[in-house]
């Protein structure tokens, strides 16, 4: 007798621009209540995506719980998820204009995000990001530089620093578009360096772009979420904009461009509030657009 196979429809988005085949994939299972739990991980590892999101229905609070996986391991929080999963939701809505508020219910706490919707349907999605923390600065320039196989003096003179705006990333600022282009992230020198960066991620960046209305260009690394390179980090970019920010270094609307070297160009929108000194508020935008859907059989 033949085992009878559930099946669980998923969705497939590219999230951080309005192209198909750019920014970063993201695959939502719309109904987690029909999967069990444990496999969750297994399901994300075989989809191989930067992130998988698993969405359960609406709560009594109106808000919407969600489970973000890497090919290896559970996340508290991330970008592209939350941006492609409150634009999946907002499709579902009836066709308004103006803004819809989601709350979205991630394992670090609830996440708002807000959905600019037109006549010809969601433009945008923002999501806000938790207060930033500043952390280690970290002073072994020529050996960073190595891990990227640049030379130190490719560094700009701001501090290499990590900052998490619930993810913490280590933020690593160069000189020139052409020294992003030119990274070669060194896994070997990786192996000596993690421990001091605590096994966190990499972001490197450099203070001008290479499309017209581009402030910055930058490359994410995450060799510890089974993520060689990500396109697209909206958990990124949120302390990245409180990096630039608190050293002065750019201010005001920002539009970040990632994933270029890697044949998926993606956009990114860094917004820092603030009162004087003080970051009020961190939010980051994007777009996103529906390309699939598939069915997993469980």
């Amino acid at each position: 007798m033949k085992n009878i196979m559930k099946e669980s429809v998923y969705h497939l988005l590219d999230v951080f621009t309005n192209q198909r085949f750019g920014g970063n994939q993201l695959a939502i299972f719309e109904d987690a209540t029909e999967i069990p739990t444990e496999l969750f991980q297994n399901i994300a590892r075989e989809l191989n995506l930067s992130e998988t999101v698993f969405l359960y229905p609406k709560n009594d609070q109106g808000h919407y719980p969600m489970r973000i996986f890497t090919p290896v391991k559970e996340l508290p929080t991330a970008g592209h998820p939350t941006i492609g999963t409150a634009y999946f939701l907002a499709q579902k809505y009836p066709q308004q204009i103006g803004q819809l508020e989601l709350i979205m219910s991630q394992k670090i706490g609830e996440i708002t995000v807000k959905v600019d919707i037109s006549s010809s349907g969601v433009t945008m999605a923002t999501m806000y990001q938790i207060d930033p923390i500043f952390g280690k600065v970290f002073d072994n320039r020529h050996q960073i530089a190595d891990l990227l196989s640049l030379k130190e003096s490719d560094l700009l003179a701001y501090p290499i620093q990590e900052v998490s705006c619930g993810v913490p990333y280590i933020i690593i600022p160069v000189k020139t578009i052409k020294n992003i282009e030119n990274i070669i992230f060194r896994t070997d020198i990786w192996e000596q360096l993690k421990p001091l960066f605590n096994e966190n991620s990499v972001y490197v960046f450099t203070p001008h772009g290479t499309l017209p209305n581009g402030d910055l260009h930058g490359r994410m690394f995450a060799p510890e979420l089974g993520v060689n390179e990500d396109p697209a980090t909206g958990s990124a970019n949120g302390p990245l904009g409180c990096y630039l920010f608190k050293h002065n270094i750019k201010k005001g609307p920002l539009i970040s461009e990632q994933g270029f070297e890697m044949g998926r160009p993606s956009i990114l929108h860094i917004h820092i509030e603030n009162e004087g000194d003080k970051i009020t508020a961190v939010k980051i935008g994007g777009q996103a657009i529906i390309v699939g859907r598939g069915t997993f059989f469980l």
